[in-house]
């Protein structure tokens, strides 16, 4: 066997490893998604009674604000079940060859389906904030038949604090662990419904002891201004990540990194995209014309190491172009 044949199995081996380990981190990533979603129903039913009970616009604002999370966290599951299906005989409805089904291609593809369903959930998310918003409003045109909210819903908000803390735990220690941007989106998601269920709790019990019921309104109109706020966040995330878009910044420290070998004379180009969580790298770049096949061979390992290390790259393309200084 060859060195060349050597080097295509062991880069088979490794891409397969990372490829199986990004799949198993997207499998765990969905079974944590799960026990959010029983913990946001449960909130969602607890705050939706106890705000018809304890008449709150704010409760009710907040139930419907869970009930986002549970929607938006059942699509991501669909979207991540998608993603590890690698077993599937076809892709999204259309049929896949079956020499081709674990095609690392057709798998980067799969990955991005993740980032498609996150996208999906911000449109029903923002959809949600202005139902909230609108029926907010109109209330706050109807306050003399308006009734203060009583202590059952500080109650229904207390609750709600306390499990989104609970699922704000569970989806950052998971995501750092498994290193899932769904589950860490998730965990940013989880602690603004902490901040949005303390909130109301406080705006319930100043809105009862003082007898003020356009409070409750007004704050149901903020939480839903904030639910809105995070759906078009989250729509500009998954948009520049299907647009290929990657942070210049970030970019641009790839480039400084890989000319720091002495061999580079020069980086003329770097590009990046994601695929889902996975990042792929081409890179151009100009050394000197004298360099022998085995020289080149060993600089593009020193570089996709370096890379792969320093910046979780799954992939880099490297295109070598002669220095034309250095032609005689």
């Amino acid at each position: 066997m060859n060195t060349l044949t050597k080097h295509f199995i062991k880069e088979t081996r490794r891409q397969n490893i990372i490829q199986q380990r990004e799949i198993n981190n997207l499998i765990h990533a969905k079974s944590s998604l799960w026990i959010n979603v029983s913990i946001y129903v449960l909130i969602t039913v607890i705050e939706y009674w106890l705000s018809m009970i304890g008449h709150s616009q704010a409760l009710r604002a907040d139930a419907f604000n869970n009930l986002s999370g549970v929607i938006s966290t059942v699509i991501l599951i669909i979207g991540l079940a998608e993603a590890t299906n690698t077993d599937d005989d076809d892709f999204i409805g259309k049929p896949i060859a079956k020499k081709d089904r674990n095609n690392e291609a057709l798998q980067l593809s799969r990955f991005r389906l993740e980032t498609i369903f996150t996208l999906i959930t911000s449109f029903v998310i923002v959809l949600i904030a202005l139902q909230i918003i609108v029926q907010s409003g109109i209330g706050l045109f109807h306050l003399k038949d308006k009734v203060s909210p009583n202590l059952l819903s500080a109650l229904g908000a207390f609750i709600a604090t306390i499990l989104m803390l609970v699922v704000w735990f569970l989806n950052h220690h998971n995501g750092k662990k498994l290193h899932s941007t769904s589950l860490l989106a998730a965990a940013r998601d989880s602690l603004g419904d902490v901040v949005t269920s303390l909130g109301t709790m406080i705006t319930v019990l100043i809105s009862h002891f003082l007898n003020l019921p356009w409070l409750d309104g007004t704050v149901s109109i903020a939480i839903g201004l904030f639910i809105l706020w995070s759906g078009i966040k989250i729509f500009q995330e998954c948009a520049l990540n299907l647009a290929d878009y990657v942070d210049p910044e970030f970019e641009n420290e790839m480039k400084k990194s890989v000319s720091e070998f002495k061999m580079v004379h020069k980086v003329l180009d770097l590009r990046s995209h994601y695929s889902g969580n996975i990042l792929v790298v081409d890179i151009f770049i100009m050394v000197a014309p004298d360099k022998t096949a085995l020289e080149l061979y060993k600089l593009n390992k020193h570089i996709e190491n370096k890379l792969r290390n320093n910046f979780n790259v799954y992939d880099t393309t490297i295109t070598v172009i002669p220095d034309p200084k250095d032609i005689k």
